[in-house]
């Protein structure tokens, strides 16, 4: 092959490995700037979906608690203990304590001190409410 030949492909190939390069770099400047524009849309759709995640988590451990709490409740003739609730319902002490003194006041509870020192919180049944199953949460 002749020198101009050769200089000719080697020209070739240059300018394919440049244009190659070139629209590379393009590529990845527009990647970039679409990234760019798009992130906070993806950081919003993220927080958005987190916050939907940790909504029906909290909702399903309500539920769980309010299960526990009924079955305690029937268990126990009306009579939970904030230890008895928080080993059956495995929560903290002060979690379960939480709960019952709110529940405490949502349905007229009385407190009897015990001989340990532990409080035991006494939900009184009306016969309308004995007859019925416990109500169901809204979801």
């Amino acid at each position: 092959m002749s020198r101009q030949g050769l200089q000719s492909v080697d020209a070739n190939r240059l300018n394919f490995r440049l244009s190659l390069g070139l629209g590379a770099a393009i590529a990845c400047l527009l990647l970039i700037l679409l990234i760019k524009l798009l992130l906070p849309w993806l950081m919003l759709l993220a927080s958005v979906g987190a916050l939907g995640y940790g909504w029906r988590r909290h909702r399903q451990f309500q539920q769980r608690l309010y299960r526990c709490f009924y079955h305690c409740l029937e268990k126990s003739q009306g009579k939970i203990s904030v230890l008895d609730f928080a080993i059956a319902a495995h929560i903290t002490g002060p979690q379960a304590r939480a709960f019952l003194d709110a529940r405490a006041q949502d349905f007229f509870a009385e407190f009897e001190p015990t001989a340990y020192g532990d409080i035991l919180y006494t939900f009184h049944q009306t016969p309308t409410t004995a007859a019925s199953s416990p109500p169901k949460l809204l979801g």
